[in-house]
């Protein structure tokens, strides 16, 4: 294994050409005043110069700092946001964040449509985009809503209505394509917070600092205390590492167990089956890397690369 995530488009291009609806996330919409402001108080993520049409990934934590959710926020005016979460926590965090909304002017609503997967050249040129998508930093207005880039042959599509879309892909089935863009996100090295993981992890266990998803500068925070001190005066103990073997896809927050002295060593983030081969996504300790750990149940092994995640450095904060 590199030290670095393998492209994903590759798999998802080779696997799947075109788009459909992404049955595990779901959206929230952040509409008011306060929306900039509510945010910058609540997430890990810096909306203080926020600007339409703006991407900004980052984490709501507890007072522990622990990660609740996970998120991508399309920003589609200050006053107009996106929340790109996944499906079986959004409801979780709904509730979380509507006691806290009360003294905002602003409101946070679910919506019933879903973001799309748009992967391959014919999909590119289908919604107009021409371009190559190498960064997930911006987003572009399209005619059927607005088109996030995440990797190269690979974006989101946050819809205006989905009934005026028609899903097209060469996946055998909607359930595959899902499977591969959920393959091709844990390449990308991209934690997904689960109803099974919330409030376990910090946000250095998944790396969200290395991937930028954090910001150091922008004062505080719901769990800000915890999570810079750990930064700033600390050496985080876990960090993301992609892993491989298993053939079936694990429980999402097993922990992994050390072969040779039977010590727990981290545990499993997400997982991924694609084409007969299982993705996974731990977060370990450092002393796990290159080895093979083993499931508490003791029914699946798996390979841990050598080295952390590396992200690019265009990913990180300025």
């Amino acid at each position: 294994m590199t030290d670095s995530p393998p492209n994903s488009s590759t798999l998802v291009d080779g696997a799947v050409n075109g788009w459909a609806p992404l049955t595990h996330e779901a959206l929230l919409k952040l509409k008011g005043h306060d929306a900039c402001k509510f945010l910058q108080g609540q997430t890990t993520a810096d909306f203080a110069k926020a600007q339409a049409l703006d991407v900004i990934p980052g984490a709501f934590c507890d007072v522990k700092g622990r990660v609740i959710a996970d998120f991508r926020a399309l920003v589609i005016d200050p006053e107009h946001i996106i929340l790109l979460v996944s499906d079986c926590i959004a409801d979780l965090l709904l509730a979380h964040l509507t006691k806290y909304l009360m003294f905002s002017k602003a409101e946070l609503i679910r919506l019933s449509d879903r973001p799309w997967g748009v992967t391959g050249s014919e999909a590119h040129r289908h919604f107009g985009a021409d371009r190559q998508f190498m960064t997930d930093k911006r987003a572009e207005a399209v005619a059927q809503g607005w088109l996030i880039p995440v990797a190269e042959h690979t974006a989101l599509l946050v819809p205006q209505d989905s009934s005026q879309i028609a899903p097209h892909h060469d996946a055998t089935s909607p359930e595959d394509y899902v499977s591969a863009w959920r393959a091709a996100s844990c390449l990308r090295g991209e934690a997904r917070i689960t109803a099974t993981t919330t409030g376990k992890y910090l946000p250095q266990d998944l790396s969200y600092d290395l991937a930028g998803w954090v910001s150091f500068d922008k004062g505080c925070y719901t769990g800000q205390e915890i999570i810079a001190r750990l930064h700033w005066r600390g050496t985080p103990k876990r960090r993301l590492y992609l892993g491989s073997g298993a053939t079936k896809g694990p429980a999402e927050g097993l922990k992994l167990i050390s072969d040779p002295d039977s010590r727990t060593v981290g545990s499993i983030v997400n997982a991924a089956n694609h084409a007969g081969s299982g993705i996974v996504l731990v977060e370990a300790v450092e002393a796990a890397a290159g080895t093979i750990v083993v499931t508490e149940d003791a029914k699946q092994a798996i390979t841990l690369g050598n080295a952390p995640i590396n992200y690019p450095v265009e990913s990180k904060p300025a």
